[in-house]
């Protein structure tokens, strides 16, 4: 990660909320983040060039040798992305898989090498696999840029607990938004509940904006994904009230979180772990926090991905695709023009 890169190298708060200690994802204890970086140039059977500008990030809630659930939640506004798992885990409420982020034409591929990767674990359970697919197509050659099972146990296998790699890496290197690069970013939230200290930390894949920026109604398949880790203890009602309040947030008001695309939003609880590992019938036994926590929870997170949308701008760098276009990181004053007034003087 470049450090020189990050909002909160300003050291300007954003927000209300303190950062974590690495204001990333993995401040999340357990939490970990892999990614796999596909960027090379290759020719088909008619010597025609192929631009390969694509990748896969992945999300490791918890050590996956575990057999172990979480509670999970979810909420796709104005959905195009394609998504696995979404209906399973809407319904049944709890995660035991790793969250991949992968381009659409990869979902598939995706799937079926998490079900072997469980499998290489002896995992009983790790189902249903959860692969969020995002459109790379503006740089990236989808139809030509397959990965197989060998590349997703890679990017599995580059998790790390330390510094996320933030911009145009995994996923993010063919991804743009408001007409400049996008890509991965991250960043987290401190806050204290009943006395106690949590965090709520975000990875966003930036991938919107660029139809209001570009001005066209040409359908651009935006997207924004954003990932929650919290080690709040919360039961699956309360998770979906803030998914969805959290997702409302990022209409109005802000021109950063402004987002007129296709929003997917997924949150889980290391709080609360429910093994499986014990013979015999399951029996859980949870926490909760009180209700009247919740918008406290809503506005870090919202704060956290307002943040993690900048760190994605800010560490990416320019990448030349397919058909001879190149997408440009943001200049800074046209990011500042993206942040909201108190934040008009970061200096860029």
């Amino acid at each position: 990660m470049n450090k020189k890169k990050r909002f909160g190298n300003a050291k300007i708060n954003f927000g209300k909320f303190a950062r974590g200690k690495k204001n990333s994802i993995t401040d999340i204890q357990g939490v970990k983040v892999g990614h796999l970086t596909i960027n090379k140039d290759i020719q088909d059977i008619s010597s025609k060039k192929i631009f390969l500008r694509t990748g896969l990030t992945a999300i490791l809630p918890y050590q996956m040798e575990k057999e172990k659930r979480l509670f999970t939640g979810s909420f796709i506004f104005r959905g195009t992305n394609e998504v696995t798992g979404y209906e399973v885990t809407d319904d049944f409420c709890y995660l035991n898989s790793p969250i991949v982020i992968a381009n659409s034409f990869n979902v598939g591929r995706v799937y079926n090498a998490i079900l072997s990767y469980g499998f290489s674990l002896n995992r009983v359970e790790i189902w249903p696999p959860y692969v969020i697919g995002v459109d790379d197509s503006y740089l990236n050659d989808m139809k030509s840029s397959s990965v197989d099972e060998k590349d997703v146990f890679q990017a599995l296998h580059n998790s790390s607990s330390e510094d996320v790699e933030e911009g145009s890496v995994g996923i993010g290197l063919g991804l743009r938004a408001f007409g400049w690069k996008g890509g991965i970013g991250t960043s987290s939230r401190v806050l204290s509940i009943d006395r106690e200290q949590f965090t709520c930390g975000i990875l966003v894949a930036t991938n919107h904006g660029n139809k209001k920026i570009l001005k066209t109604d040409k359908n651009e398949g935006g997207s924004l994904t954003i990932v929650v880790a919290v080690d709040i203890p919360l039961v699956p009602i309360q998770i979906r009230q803030i998914v969805r309040s959290l997702v409302v947030s990022l209409s109005p008001g802000n021109t950063l979180n402004n987002c007129f695309d296709s929003i997917i939003c997924v949150l889980f609880s290391t709080a609360n772990p429910m093994s499986m590992e014990n013979e015999g019938p399951p029996v859980y036994d949870f926490i909760l926090i009180n209700d009247s926590c919740l918008e406290k929870i809503i506005r870090a997170g919202a704060e956290a991905v307002s943040e993690a949308i900048c760190n994605s701008l800010l560490a990416a760098t320019p990448v030349q695709g397919r058909l001879g276009r190149k997408v440009e990181t943001i200049p800074g004053n046209e990011f500042k023009k993206l942040l909201p007034p108190p934040f008009s003087p970061f200096p860029v």
